[in-house]
């Protein structure tokens, strides 16, 4: 039993040597303050019982002590599930990459934090865009705003069919492509290349570039294919030595 007449100092002194069965008595405690509790938190040894308490306690309405046990292993389900909803945006990302999770939470938070992207300002847009996985990441590839394509171009989490989607999509806009095409690690791409190649709205003077690296069975492949730009077939064929 905790002495109901500890100060914070001493309270926080004693918090390495309490155990689960402290937790009752520490949420109640007159000189508990949200640090004691996030500092339990800090337990992945905390069982499901234990995380239960605190959940329904005065402190589960903080927000730091809700991401805490959102991202802790052992809290209940749906506890979790109740508590993720209050997350701010980058509460919700952390969640839905936190693999140690149960997969109902993590996607939960996915399917949340997509529903915010309309509303989020272009800065936390750019933002999250370099953190982002899964749907919500995907959701960002249809983002006009070429800042947004070029922080999601630093994603770690981006993948080639992903860039390859944005440079063969013709609604997406020449700015967004001008990006991909910028880009120094996607524009190396051999495949990628050829998809800014094909899509009418590569502006010009990116598509130039692409085509002074291409082989000469790249080029006589492109310089047939009706989907390159008639702009673009003519400058290759020219490459080729054959002009019409």
């Amino acid at each position: 039993m905790l002495d109901p007449h500890l100060k914070d100092e001493d309270l926080w002194a004693l918090m390495p040597q309490l155990s689960v069965e402290d937790i009752p008595a520490l949420l109640v405690h007159p000189a508990a303050k949200e640090q004691h509790v996030l500092k339990f938190l800090t337990r992945r040894d905390l069982p499901e019982a234990s995380l239960g308490l605190i959940a329904h306690s005065r402190w589960a309405g903080t927000l730091r002590v809700q991401c805490a046990l959102v991202n802790h292993p052992h809290t209940p389900i749906p506890d979790a599930l109740n508590l993720v909803k209050f997350l701010f945006w980058r509460d919700l990302n952390q969640v839905a990459v936190n693999f140690q999770l149960a997969a109902d939470v993590r996607h939960y938070a996915e399917q949340i934090l997509f529903q915010r992207l309309p509303a989020m300002a272009a800065g936390e847009k750019i933002t999250l865009a370099r953190l982002a996985a899964g749907q919500v990441l995907k959701a960002l590839r249809h983002d006009k705003d070429p800042s947004v394509i070029q922080a999601l171009l630093e994603n770690p989490r981006l993948v080639e069919d992903d860039v390859l989607y944005l440079a063969s999509q013709q609604r997406t806009p020449a700015p967004v492509l001008e990006a991909v095409a910028r880009d120094p690690k996607w524009s190396a791409r051999r495949e990628v290349r050829i998809a800014l190649l094909r899509n009418a709205r590569t502006p010009l003077s990116s598509a130039v570039s692409f085509i002074r690296s291409l082989t000469a069975v790249e080029a006589k492949s492109l310089a047939t294919d009706a989907k390159v730009p008639l702009a673009i077939r003519r400058m290759l064929q020219t490459k080729l030595g054959k002009v019409p």
